[in-house]
């Protein structure tokens, strides 16, 4: 029952009360014990903060306005983002903006999915230039090109300033011997037959080469 549903068509008015405070998790949150009346209905209701929220509001036992129990409210769906985000976090890594998308198809409203997915990065569980390191480095396991790389990055949804430290991270990386090695790995030599030879510049294309790139890799490879 909202405030609005216990409010409506009574002219008592509504009473909120703090009837316990609990540590929970080890101290990480705080458990809230309400009860709501006006007179004519009562209900009582538990919600889940952070302690670091439960510090802001300097809550205390007794009495609360409406506007603190909203706020209390808020700041319990924001602790069940906080939760949710970190379990997407623990299955692998995310930027800052690929989690709020996720928690927001969890149902979370986004402006509560990005400050979530903030307040995690501010905590050091999301660490954008670090996993984007590694991301760069499983793709060239996969012997992609510059162009699919930064394609696929840009889709991980990394910051802008982070993806400005992409060429530094691709500066001493030599795409034409990669380029070289994804034709031995799928072709074993360059193929000789006109059509083959066009489908595989268009597949090295998909696979983020320069044509410029392909042409020096087949000059390496028949020398």
């Amino acid at each position: 029952m909202t405030i609005d549903q216990i409010t409506y068509g009574v002219t008592s008015p509504l009473a909120i009360t703090i009837r316990a405070l609990r540590a929970q998790h080890e101290g990480a949150e705080m458990l809230v014990q309400l009860l709501l009346e006006n007179g004519e209905h009562q209900e009582q209701k538990s919600l889940v903060i952070t302690t670091e929220q439960y510090c802001e509001f300097n809550l205390t036992r007794g009495p609360i306005t409406e506007e603190t129990y909203e706020k209390i409210e808020e700041a319990a769906e924001l602790c069940r983002a906080l939760r949710s985000g970190e379990s997407l976090l623990s299955y692998g890594a995310n930027s800052v903006q690929a989690l709020t998308r996720k928690l927001v198809g969890k149902g979370y409203k986004r402006e509560v999915a990005a400050e979530a997915a903030e307040r995690l990065a501010g905590y050091g569980f999301i660490d954008e230039a670090r996993d984007m390191k590694r991301e760069v480095e499983k793709c060239l396991r996969k012997l992609w090109g510059s162009k699919r790389i930064s394609a696929h990055l840009w889709s991980r949804g990394y910051a802008t300033e982070t993806m400005q430290c992409l060429s530094d991270l691709l500066e001493d990386v030599d795409f034409s011997q990669n380029c070289a090695l994804l034709i031995q790995k799928h072709y074993g030599e360059v193929p000789t037959d006109p059509d083959e030879h066009r489908r595989m510049i268009a597949s090295l294309s998909r696979y983020g080469y320069s044509i410029g790139e392909i042409r020096d890799a087949i000059h390496l490879l028949r020398k």
